[in-house]
């Protein structure tokens, strides 16, 4: 499937991105990235495929001899694109995921801008980690970027909870390495007593990605106007932790803010020029 409004503009000579994930229809980045590409009068096109997980390869593969300008990736793709790349650059492999391509000079190279986007929202709707105990939820992709971020951050103590146990402690085990602060593993019979030692919590699972679907991934009844949640998943309005959040007076960071702030570190990856920031955040929220 893909997902782009067609214009008279669009020739042979435009130059294609991709966004490669499953589900994607629910993605905002092609009309973020189109109305940036039209601010900066480039002519580029910005497509969403929805690539299952036995088609990555071939998915990959078609990008390069198809000549894509480059692509974003999303779940569940962002640890299991590694080995089919020809590089992949330095945070990214210490990561071990990521979340944008660049194919250049015969050369696809993987990157993470997920680490300072997710630290660039965090900052813009609260501040920086350091020294705080923070409670991540999931062991995927993008909760591999959000342990790295908050342990570059400073953050004290990374308390991580995953429905697959073994996951979340072999994201702690790489996490060692990541910084001065400890990353420590819980279970579910375990999160009222993390929330309790907790400031911030931010969920890094899909859950609340389905519109009608109220489910948390933590015990929300548990959260006080002492905590500051951020929720990576974003849609049309709050999403079900965000709004139970809300309504007990906590901080809250909507996950748009970070998709903004990653997808501006990608346009400047494939352009070379400068993302217009405000432009795409407008067009996260039309």
């Amino acid at each position: 499937m893909c997902d782009v409004s067609y214009s008279e503009d669009i020739s042979a000579k435009t130059g294609l991105v991709a966004l490669l994930g499953h589900p994607v229809s629910h993605s905002r980045s092609p009309q973020i990235h189109n109305a940036a590409f039209r601010e900066r009068g480039l002519d580029l096109v910005y497509l969403a495929f929805d690539v299952l997980s036995d088609d990555l390869e071939a998915a990959v593969q078609g990008l390069k001899a198809v000549g894509f300008r480059g692509a974003n990736v999303t779940v569940p793709h962002k640890e299991a694109l590694l080995p089919l790349l020809d590089e992949v650059a330095p945070l990214a492999a210490t990561v071990g995921a990521v979340n944008t391509l660049v194919y250049q000079d015969a050369i696809l190279r993987g990157h993470n801008t997920d680490v300072e986007g997710f630290l660039q929202a965090l900052e813009a709707g609260w501040r920086r980690p350091e020294g705080e105990t923070c409670l991540v939820l999931g062991a995927g992709g993008a909760a591999r970027a959000v342990v790295a971020g908050l342990l570059a951050a400073g953050a004290g103590r990374v308390l991580l909870y995953n429905r697959t146990a073994q996951r979340a402690e072999d994201l702690c085990s790489a996490a060692a390495g990541w910084g001065e602060g400890r990353c420590e593993t819980v279970a579910a019979g375990e999160l009222n007593q993390a929330l309790r030692q907790t400031k911030l919590v931010v969920n890094a699972t899909s859950i609340g990605l389905k519109d009608g679907v109220k489910t948390y991934p933590l015990p929300a009844d548990q959260l006080t106007e002492e905590h500051v949640v951020m929720d990576l998943v974003y849609g049309s309005g709050p999403t079900p932790l965000l709004h139970e959040a809300i309504r007990r007076g906590a901080i809250t960071i909507d996950g748009g803010e970070m998709l903004v702030r990653q997808a501006a570190l990608a346009f400047e990856l494939w352009t070379g020029t400068s993302a217009p920031v405000e432009v795409m955040r407008r067009w996260m929220r039309h």
